[in-house]
């Protein structure tokens, strides 16, 4: 019996200040999944707004080369996946209206799964579609004069390498960052039950 007693006064004597309430992580929650599906649409919307007129472009643009069609091939290529993954993310993240502690922090696990994989595999995949894309898409304006064809492509892979070396990875560490943050207080509230 003296070790319910002990039990007991461990219990009560637990230090729970720096735990979140229910309506804490109720609100955090609902605050990441309104976050998310906001970020998500204005993406596809954008995304579908300049796939769709790229397509525009190539309906419209009489070219006369061959690299500016594939130019424009890539590049609607590069749009549609990225269409394609964030209405599947954001399809994912809908369903999170109605869900409990673990349910919250399982899609937080597996969005930190897609995110790894987005960032190793599709990323680099949407990535190359839209530098080849920009690269051959802009030979046709350029070609005939030597200085603006030097200029333009070595701005146009500058800021590529940017975005490739500095951009990409840092935008993917400070979303490592968010999800850490939320997945800990998460999880702090779930091993209190």
């Amino acid at each position: 019996m003296d070790n319910l007693n002990d039990l007991k006064k461990i219990w009560l004597t637990a230090d729970t200040n720096h735990l979140p309430d229910s309506n804490e992580m109720m609100q955090l929650i609902k605050e990441y999944r309104n976050r998310k599906i906001l970020k998500k649409i204005a993406l596809v919307i954008t995304a579908l707004l300049l796939t769709a007129l790229m397509i525009v472009v190539v309906f419209t643009y009489h070219s006369t080369m061959l690299s500016t069609r594939i130019g424009e091939v890539c590049m609607i290529i590069a749009g549609s996946i990225l269409i394609a993954t964030n209405t599947n993310s954001l399809r994912r993240v809908y369903k999170l209206k109605n869900c409990t502690n673990k349910e919250f922090i399982e899609h937080l696990e597996q969005a930190r799964r897609g995110q790894i994989n987005y960032y190793k595999k599709t990323q680099i995949i949407g990535f190359s579609f839209v530098s080849i894309g920009l690269l051959l898409y802009l030979f046709e304006g350029v070609y005939e004069n030597i200085v603006l064809c030097i200029t333009s492509y070595s701005l146009l892979i500058i800021w590529l390498l940017i975005n490739w070396f500095v951009i990409r990875p840092k935008a993917y560490k400070r979303q490592t960052k968010k999800f850490n943050d939320i997945l800990k207080k998460t999880e702090t509230v779930s091993k209190q039950f």
